[in-house]
């Protein structure tokens, strides 16, 4: 190891990390604004942080745990994450590495305050070595696990609020916590070759003359797309329903289910939001009046427009039209 690589490893193991814990107690009743202050996440959560289901007087909306990961200061990076979560496979580590393992859930609100906060439960088997079979086992492991199905390759939240019953159990005095400490200072991280840089660089310019006509479809897609998810809300009736609702949008599907006729899932395609790629909106619709919407963030990481495209036995591919080999949906 040279000096400096010495050096800056007792820098980092001698930087003070701060922790910070909440009671999950002290924030039930609180509103999403409230609880993103208590938690120091980013300020004022809106509807479309969330999945929102709508079912007589009753409005619910669930946030990925992501949305209220607190927010680090300048030159400091933090993890947030559930420490009363129980590991079966009792994996030791730094108090960071192992909060992190424990980042996901799902904040549910109900009427504007908040009702319960389910952390998901971690797998036995998920920190050996990476390989392509376990990535793949442990994909259609978390497909056939996931609260929004009802059934294994069937539509997302064909049941509206009955998603509720199928989240993770809620382990006992369960808190939020955050550690936060300095970020290392270094030269921004390059291949080391110039050579092959160069030769990426060159990989890349054909698909240059693409660009213009790319921008043009996503702006398309952002206001077609985006005008059509913001004309319905849910409890919204389609007076002439789903298919009249979807005709004549671009980059719009609606999907069925043979064994419930009555339900139906819209994908609308929206343009690039924090990525290369098209965003994504859905709504499910149950004999023409829209019971959930979900779009952009809270429909990719909550993991709704990948179950679009898995199977009865949890395998990602082609299942529908508009998803691709790899499972990846594009109305």
């Amino acid at each position: 190891m040279s000096l400096l690589a010495a050096a800056l490893s007792v820098a980092l193991q001698a930087a003070p990390e701060r922790e910070t814990r909440v009671a999950i107690a002290d924030l039930l009743g609180q509103t999403p604004s409230q609880v993103a202050t208590a938690l120091g996440a980013a300020p004022d959560p809106v509807a479309a942080d969330a999945f929102r289901i709508a079912e007589a007087e009753r409005s619910i909306e669930i946030y990925p745990a992501m949305r209220f990961w607190r927010v680090a200061p300048a030159g400091d990076s933090c993890v947030t994450g559930f420490p009363e979560v129980p590991d079966p496979d009792n994996v030791e580590g730094r108090p960071r590495t192992r909060l992190a393992r424990r980042n996901r859930g799902y904040l549910v609100f109900e009427n504007g305050r908040l009702a319960a906060i389910h952390p998901e439960p971690l797998r036995s088997g998920g920190t050996g070595p990476a390989t392509r079979e376990g990535v793949e086992a442990f994909g259609r492991a978390r497909s056939l696990e996931s609260p929004w199905l009802a059934a294994p390759g069937g539509l997302p939240v064909p049941d509206g609020p009955g998603v509720l019953d199928r989240l993770p159990p809620i382990p006992d005095d369960l808190s939020v916590a955050s550690i936060c400490g300095p970020l290392p200072n270094g030269p921004p991280v390059r291949s080391g070759d110039i050579g092959t840089d160069i030769i990426w660089a060159m990989i890349g310019l054909p698909f240059l003359v693409a660009v213009p006509f790319q921008r043009s479809e996503a702006a398309r897609a952002d206001r077609e797309g985006g005008a059509l998810l913001a004309s319905v809300e849910p409890g919204s009736v389609l007076p002439q329903g789903v298919d009249a609702f979807a005709a004549g949008t671009r980059g719009v599907r609606v999907y069925r289910d043979p064994a419930d006729p009555g339900f139906a899932v819209v994908a609308v395609k929206l343009g690039p939001g924090h990525s290369n790629g098209s965003d994504i909106g859905l709504l499910g619709v149950r004999d023409g009046r829209v019971v959930w919407e979900t779009e952009r963030f809270p429909a990719q990481v909550l993991g709704l427009r990948g179950l679009m495209c898995r199977d009865g036995e949890g395998r990602a591919g082609r299942v529908r039209p508009g998803c691709s080999t790899t499972g990846y949906l594009e109305p």
